[in-house]
């Protein structure tokens, strides 16, 4: 169980049949709490990603991604500003945004973000990566005619 969450296990008897009793009668339902090993938590990874390349003015979306399903939603704060929400039970989230406009002044370049914080998704440990998503954009030819 990759989540902070110990599970109450609980059983109920059914049916009794054979052991040539005159009447038997079930009792109670047990319950066990299943308990997680503390010593040695389960890792759950986020990383980020972001379209490759765009031309300038175009869309870039950012997808962070999970390798076990969130047990709450999971909010994901980006270096640029931007805010992924991860819903419970979802392993991805994604928001698109404006890529840089046209500049008659400045060439191709890239766009990059990182994961700042995260809040929320009850796992044991969470393991962040460092790694930019990172995006390309594509210089747009502008034409300047001198009179």
């Amino acid at each position: 169980n990759v989540h902070n969450t110990n599970l109450d296990l609980t059983n109920k008897i059914t049916d009794i049949s054979g052991g040539n009793y005159e009447k038997t009668v079930a009792v109670g339902e047990p319950v066990t709490t299943v308990t997680d090993n503390p010593a040695t938590p389960d890792v759950t990874t986020l990383t980020l990603t972001a379209t490759d390349t765009v031309a300038e003015g175009g869309k870039i979306t950012y997808t962070a991604t999970l390798s076990n399903p969130a047990g709450t939603a999971l909010t994901v704060k980006l270096s640029n500003g931007e805010t992924i929400t991860i819903a419970a039970g979802q392993k991805e989230g994604s928001i698109t945004i404006d890529a840089p406009s046209d500049d008659v002044y400045i060439d191709a370049g890239t766009v990059q973000a990182n994961i700042d914080s995260t809040n929320g998704g009850d796992f044991e440990k969470l393991d962040v990566s460092s790694t930019a998503a990172v995006t390309k954009v594509t210089d747009t030819i502008d034409t300047t005619t001198v009179t």
